[in-house]
């Protein structure tokens, strides 16, 4: 799957759990720039990731999804 299909999907599942249908997502954004992306919501934010994508993150990736684009390099080496 290619970086802007992911960052598209990412967008989605950004906009539904954070009940923001206005939210726009850049490879940039990160938890800084989403005061509701908090400890408590970044793993049930990686959770719904984890489920749309299906596929399983190893914690220290979880540690360092942060940024999207981090995230997005990860779901290229994980999702065809």
């Amino acid at each position: 799957m290619k970086e802007d299909r992911i960052l598209e999907k990412l967008e989605g599942i950004f906009r539904d759990f954070f009940e923001d249908g206005n939210l726009k997502l850049c490879f940039e954004t990160t938890s800084e720039d989403l005061p509701s992306w908090d400890s408590v919501a970044h793993i049930q934010l990686v959770y719904e990731i984890e489920d749309a994508f299906d596929v399983q993150f190893e914690a220290e990736d979880i540690m360092n999804m942060t940024r999207v684009r981090f995230i997005v390099d990860r779901l290229c080496a994980r999702v065809q």
